[in-house]
């Protein structure tokens, strides 16, 4: 009985050794999932200049065609148009699945939507991995901190299946840069320049007083 008591112990330790196991590889392998997101995550920009944000596709298997909808402050921010031989306000193909059927480019300065979709054709071009899926470029308008939401995402495999994605948000901070050190170090030594010259110059007034008030 002793002796089967302990193989019972040792082949529960062995089964939870394994479960254990199995459960340490499959949970990073899990949390890697297809994901959609921006890059970079916060962008900073002062009023009246430029920046890039990326939407980047992760770990996807034969994606096929990819539909994104994003929203931004329209207050705070424009999209530059990326292609102005063509009505409306488009942004950049990314390049990471081919461009073959564009169903919709368009960003709305009003409302402040960006609505791509784009599918590669013919399917055998789908792509796995990851990579930009589109560019979108941005004018800050205003001081203030611009919120950047993808508001849904369809990403769709060879057979037209749905992908199970995670999706990500961003934002643009946007500021008037305060003085350089260099611009601090020229304002210190520029009036350093003046103290001097108002001495070099005070100091003869002062002995003529001192002279004529002597005679």
């Amino acid at each position: 009985m002793q002796q089967l008591s302990l193989r019972r112990r040792y082949f529960a330790l062995v089964l939870l050794g394994c479960c254990g196991l199995v459960i340490w590889v499959a949970g990073p392998v899990a949390a890697q999932g297809p994901r959609v997101w921006l890059d970079p995550e916060t962008l900073s920009l002062a009023p009246g200049d430029e920046g890039t944000l990326d939407v980047r596709v992760e770990d996807v298997v034969q994606m096929a065609g990819a539909e994104v909808h994003l929203t931004f402050d329209p207050v705070l921010l424009e999209v530059v148009d990326a292609d102005t031989s063509t009505e409306g306000v488009q942004v950049d193909h990314g390049g990471f699945l081919s461009p073959d059927f564009i169903i919709q480019n368009d960003a709305d300065p009003l409302v402040g939507t960006v609505d791509y979709a784009i599918a590669c054709m013919p399917v055998d071009k789908a792509v796995s991995g990851g990579g930009v899926l589109a560019r979108i470029t941005f004018r800050a308008l205003d001081e203030g901190e611009a919120p950047l939401a993808i508001s849904s995402v369809i990403l769709a495999d060879v057979q037209g299946q749905p992908i199970t994605i995670e999706t990500g948000s961003g934002v643009v901070a946007i500021s008037r840069p305060g003085p350089s050190l260099v611009g601090v170090l020229i304002g210190l030594a520029a009036v350093a320049v003046a103290v001097g010259a108002i001495a070099v110059l005070r100091n003869p007034i002062l002995a003529h007083y001192k002279r004529g008030g002597n005679g």
